[in-house]
């Protein structure tokens, strides 16, 4: 008798059902006639649905994502996409659909990743949807009845599921009603769909009503009813001696069919009526055939007898099995189950027509009670089977499978079998007591999250060591950990806590943020405060603890409700079984041989034989050593107290990731004293031990350990396969992914905490090496560490898998300009592995183990054909490449001391502006590879540096530090771009290229000037041979210490050889300066200039020139209080006068025309001819100067005309 629930051999791995992208869901509102007499039909229309999760409380909550019903229709004829999940949701007035392929075509640019919503104005009836696929055409086409009497036929075209643009037509093009005849007065009650053109509708009257027509594009139906009684008023009414049945307000008579199925030739309709009865009608004729009891029993005609009435809320329970049986005579079979005694018939069909056991039909082992044990299964008495599927096996009935659906109060299980109807009776009876599955619900229930150790929910608040991490920062990690929760259930919850917070409470703005921000600060603001609002320090954490614990309450119940089963299916093409809930999608696989030994390590711990399929889950070579291996050190490590399990964990990372250096027995020694291992060990913690691995400690090997670290691995086998991943293809990929790591990761520490007690152990075996499997524990833990980052970590830019996620997110940029930054979570892992999902090989026949074997195969990927130390650069490269910086921070643990990864640590801090750091790792690596054998087109797999930039290594010092300054370049960090340059022009040789030297020189000369080191700027400049280069930073030069008030220092530079650059330069600037009066003094800087250099001359030409420009441009000059022109006229005469009198004098050009001046009188003067050049002597400025303070003195004594003046002013 199956034990402890049975031999698990399967896992379910949920899928959360989220949108693929904002606006990927597109609602329909389908016509409908109005069961108001006065009242309007409902009009149709389409809808874009935005994705606003918040402000959705308890009951939004479940009516948007919580489906009633459900379950997934594969088409066969056609292809991409084949799979299509339906379910029911708000109230049964919305029929969800979208494809749920995990694979398609390699090279489709174009994804099904859009949701349907079909809204119905009444509600869909129980068992009242059906899919079907058209030959004609690549479409879906799908019947619904609603509570209104209305068939509905609505065809699908595939692009629906795949352009939005393609659903933008007319709703009644695709979507049709009809009302049949009998709806008049019938109420259907099941519907099944034979085929796009064919229906069969099970009636309340018991009859069945079969509908054709003649193609998809045919509205009207031909309807023939099969009926067991003929036509008459007596079927109108309920007499009292009719049985009914009442369902969903429904008299059902007692010969309604519960279930209907066409039979392989097409010649019958086989039907399991309400009242125990198996019958089956010929299509032609309509004539009833073949009529038994379920389980063949003989109809007593007792009045005292109760009869009995399956329940018509039962889902399933009838399936054609098309094998023939040649030996019996069978040309298919009927697989009927009986809820009366839980019961499986297998019926042979010789002739439906026949009611006769002999030449219509057999029971099958008639002797043998197919039986699940369920009982026992699922240790309860009351229990329901709600589904069943029968797979027939390679060879007909041999090695055919049962999968089954069992419930017993709130609780649902899924069962498998494996058996041969043609073995003998003892045989099968034996198979059908013994050797059950069944499958684990996986991480994601509510049960496995409460023994999830990283929940903060089931820790002590001192244990969960607060000050080393922050509480709030564990219960993020844990809430948003990839694929656990969705956003809608943490906006809903968040909602709801908001809103329980604020009762009795005056009314507060929501806050804003992102949801982890919001979060937090709801929590914060509901810490329960003193008077004045003051907060007790030494209580705070446990308030805040307090809060979380009921945030997380409220997660819980949701996430509860998202998990209730709706159905079991089976995809007979992939030979893969799917579990559809109420909110999610789950993919049930076969367990992994860790994960076969933990599930059933009850089992495997009694001294009672495992059942025949454990056994063969189990049976290689020395499979039972190790497993007693693996189960005993599970239960030795997770003896030891919760505080060694986290201080080894972290003396486990802190060796693998910086201790390279050092000795093996060395890192064993110290990581012994800083866990103290052998302190918490105990006498009776050994003795469990021992009689768990059932020998004692000195009978185990190497080869022993050896064996357990090699069965977490996964060999590739098979052939290649040309397909692309899709969405649900790459989340099924991910999930299984993260529970292979977990377990396989704590499998790895079970041995090494063994491993370490048995080093320190005096008495043990001499062909155990501890040094040998500490390394090889070791080197298997850095994978799966680094593999447990990706899978746990998402990143904001995310990367195609494939053609068509690379079209969409072109798509998604263009349209909502997101920089790279897409509305879907993407893990590391993902984006990184996600194109290369198909080059994995698959080997034939994998059927339910397809996700484990993949996953396993699949990670395996990154370590090909390249070291550990390879990998995590790659991986550093790629985080850098999509601007993940802060990842890279936290990623820089995996990295060795390589030159290349020192150069990315260099990339990370720079980024990140710490730029003193950046330089230190640039200059560490510069030497390797700038001289070394260094190849960048090897170990730049993830394109960082640009082609063009790829010369820069192996290349010599100065091309590396060209580069690297380029990059401080980028960040404008000028200081380090100056530092670089230098380096690199002291690391140029003789036959170094004269251009790389001037490009250094340049950006050498651009970072002086940016940070204002002028003396090293004057100094890179007289460095130029390029004369035009030269003049154009001489240029630059002037211009920046001007502008930066630097004009003493710029006098002081000696410019050797540049005096006629700079004075032109300078003379340049006072001719193009608009305005004396602000701006620069150019003119009082040229002149300063040339006095340094005694060209007294120039010095009073310039400034005659400002002069010049005064007296024309200036406001000020009518005002006595300025002295702008005397104090030039001082300076230009001061200035002549230190020259000889033959050399007083300039050559001025009278450069603006004297007619513009303004007058001091009513009018303004008359234009004079422009002057040529003039000589202008020191007398000559004396008279101006002179006839200057007489204007003055005229001005402030009034004596000036009151008409314009022709020629000079005219004083009174």
């Amino acid at each position: 008798m199956p034990k402890f629930g049975g031999t698990c051999l399967y896992k379910e791995a949920r899928l959360n059902l989220e949108p693929a992208f904002p606006g990927s869901t597109v609602s329909f509102t389908l016509p409908a006639s109005t069961t108001s007499t006065f009242g309007p039909r409902t009009r149709p229309n389409r809808t874009i649905v935005k994705e606003g999760d918040t402000d959705q409380d308890e009951d939004a909550f479940a009516k948007r994502h919580l489906a009633s019903d459900g379950s997934i229709f594969f088409r066969r004829h056609h292809g991409y996409p084949r799979s299509f999940l339906w379910r029911i949701l708000d109230s049964r007035k919305t029929l969800e659909i979208q494809a749920s392929d995990i694979e398609q075509d390699p090279v489709s640019d174009c994804e099904a990743n859009l949701t349907l919503q079909l809204h119905f104005t009444s509600p869909i009836r129980p068992f009242c949807v059906a899919f079907a696929e058209p030959q004609d055409r690549n479409a879906l086409t799908v019947f619904v009845i609603t509570t209104a009497n209305e068939l509905y036929t609505i065809t699908l075209h595939r692009e629906f599921f795949m352009k939005l643009r393609a659903s933008d037509q007319d709703v009644e093009d695709w979507c049709k009603r009809s009302t049949p005849g009998l709806f008049n007065a019938r109420v259907a009650y099941r519907l099944v769909a034979v085929s796009a053109n064919e229906l069969l509708i099970s009636l309340d009257d018991g009859g069945i009503l079969r509908l054709t027509r003649h193609g998809s594009e045919d509205d009207l139906w031909t309807e023939a009813v099969y009926q067991q009684n003929n036509w008459s008023v007596r079927n109108l009414l309920s007499w009292k001696g009719r049985h009914m049945v009442r369902f969903d307000n429904v008299d059902l008579d007692a010969s309604a069919a519960a279930a209907m199925v066409l039979s392989p030739d097409d010649q019958h309709i086989f039907s399991v009526c309400l009242d125990h009865k198996l019958r089956a009608w010929n299509v032609s004729s309509g004539k009833l055939g073949m009529q038994l009891d379920l389980l063949g029993e003989i109809e007593r005609l007792d009045e005292r007898t109760t009869p009995y009435f399956i329940g018509p809320s039962q889902p399933n329970l009838m399936a054609v099995v098309d094998i023939p049986g040649p030996s019996t005579g069978a040309l298919y079979y009927v697989v009927t189950y009986s809820p009366k005694q839980h019961q499986f018939k297998f019926w042979g069909i010789r002739d439906a027509d026949e009611d006769d056991s002999i030449a219509g039909w057999f029971d099958t082992h008639s002797d043998v009670p197919f039986i699940p044990p369920v009982d026992d299964l699922m240790d309860a008495t009351v229990w329901t089977l709600e589904e069943f599927h029968v797979i027939p096996g390679p060879a007909g009935w041999r090695g055919a499978e049962l999968w089954i659906r069992a419930r017993s109060g709130p609780s649902s299980k899924i069962y498998s079998l494996t058996f041969s109807l043609l073995d003998e009776p003892g045989e099968l009876a034996h198979a059908w007591k013994n050797n059950w599955t069944t499958v684990n619900p996986g991480p994601l229930t509510v049960d496995c999250l409460k023994k999830n150790p990283t929940n903060p929910s089931e820790q002590d608040l001192d244990s969960l060591e607060l000050y080393e991490w922050s509480f709030s920062e564990q219960w993020l990690d844990f809430l948003f950990y990839p694929g656990r929760f969705t956003i809608p259930t943490l906006e809903s919850a968040l909602l709801i806590f908001r809103k329980a917070q604020d009762r009795g409470r005056s009314a507060r703005p929501p806050p804003r943020g992102s949801l982890k921000e919001r979060i937090c600060n709801t929590i914060a603001a509901s810490v329960p405060r003193g008077p004045g609002g003051t907060i007790n320090d030494g209580k705070y954490e446990e308030a805040v603890a307090a809060q979380w614990q009921s945030f997380y309450g409220l997660v819980k119940d949701l996430h509860k409700r998202r998990g209730e089963t709706l159905s079991l299916v089976y995809d007979h093409e992939l030979g893969m079984p799917w579990l559809v809930l109420s909110d999610y999608l789950s993919v049930i696989r076969r367990c992994s041989d860790p994960e076969t030994i933990f599930l059933n390590k009850e089992i495997l711990l009694t001294s009672k034989r495992a059942s025949g399929p454990l056994r063969n889950a189990l049976s290689t070579p020395d499979s039972w050593n190790v497993l007693r291996l693996l189960n005993a050190a599970a239960s030795f490590r997770r003896n030891l107290p919760s505080s060694f399990q986290r201080q080894f964990k972290r003396q486990v990372e802190t060796d693998l990731l910086h201790n390279r250096a050092t000795s093996i027995i060395e890192r064993l020694e110290v990581m012994e004293q800083d866990s103290a291992l052998l302190e918490y060990v105990t006498d009776e913690d050994l003795a469990g031990f021992v009689d768990q691995l059932g020998m004692e400690v000195k009978d185990l090997t190497t080869e022993t350990f050896i064996r357990a670290i090699q069965i977490l691995g996964q060999e590739d086998q098979g052939r290649a396969m040309r397909k692309q991943i899709t969405r649900f293809g790459i989340n099924a990929l991910v999930s299984v992914s993260q529970e292979t790591l977990l377990t396989n990761q704590d499998v790895l520490l079970d041995l090494l905490a063994l491993t370490l007690f048995m080093h320190f152990e005096p008495d043990i075996s001499e062909e155990f090496d501890s040094a040998e499997v500490f390394v090889e524990l070791v080197n298997q833990l850095k994978d799966y560490v680094l593999l447990n980052w990706m899978a746990t970590t998402t990143w904001a830019h995310q990367t195609p898998n494939g053609p068509s996620t690379t079209a969409l997110m072109k798509s998604l940029d263009e349209t909502h300009k997101t920089s790279s930054k897409f509305p879907f979570t993407q893990t590391v892992l993902e984006g990184i592995l996600g194109h290369r999902s198909f080059e994995c090989s698959f080997p034939q026949g994998l059927k339910a183990e397809v996700f484990t074997y993949w996953s396993g195969v699949w990670m395996t990927l990154l370590f090909q054909d390249q070291a550990f130390d390879v990998a995590v650069e790659d991986i550093m490269a790629k985080l850098l490449f999509q601007k993940e910086f802060e990842l890279a921070v936290d990623f820089s643990k995996f990295l060795a001391d390589s030159n290349w990864a020192t150069y990315l640590k260099g990339r990370m801090h720079a980024a990140l502006g710490e730029n003193t750091l950046a330089s230190v790792c640039f200059q560490k690596a510069a030497y390797h590879l700038a001289l070394g054998m260094f190849s960048v087109d090897d170990a730049d797999t993830a394109a960082l540096i640009s082609g063009d930039e790829h010369n820069s290594f192996s290349s010599g010092l100065a091309n590396y530090y060209h580069h690297i300054l380029g990059l401080f370049e980028k960040v404008k960090a000028y200081p380090f771009v100056a530092d670089f340059a230098k380096l690199g022009l002291r690391s140029l040789k003789g036959g170094e290229q004269e251009e790389l030297k001037t490009e250094l020189l340049s950006r050498l000369f651009t970072a002086s000037i940016q940070t204002s080191r002028f003396d090293e700027a004057y100094s890179t400049l007289t460095r130029y041979s390029d004369l035009a280069l030269k003049h154009s930073a001489l240029q630059t030069f002037i211009t920046s210490m001007i502008q930066q008030s630097q004009t003493a220092t710029l006098l002081k530079f000696p410019f050797v050889g540049l005096t006629y650059e700079v004075d032109a330069t300078l003379s340049s600037l006072c001719h193009k300066t608009l305005n004396l009066a602000s701006g620069p003094p150019y003119h009082h800087i040229l002149y300063s200039f040339r006095l340094s250099h005694n060209n007294f001359r120039g010095a009073a030409s310039i400034l005659h020139e400002r002069l010049q420009r005064l007296r024309t441009t200036s406001s000020k000059i009518h005002d006595p209080a300025d002295t702008s022109l005397t104090q030039c006229y001082l300076m230009i005469i001061n200035t002549l006068s230190s020259v000889s009198k033959e050399e007083a004098y300039i050559l001025a050009e009278q450069r603006i025309d004297d007619g513009v001046v303004p007058r001091l009188g009513i009018g303004i003067t008359k234009k004079k001819k422009m002057l040529k050049r003039q000589i202008v002597t020191l007398e000559t400025l004396r008279k101006e100067y002179q006839a200057e303070l007489d204007r003055i003195a005229a001005i402030e004594t009034g004596q000036f005309p009151f008409v314009g003046a022709v020629d000079d002013m005219d004083v009174l």
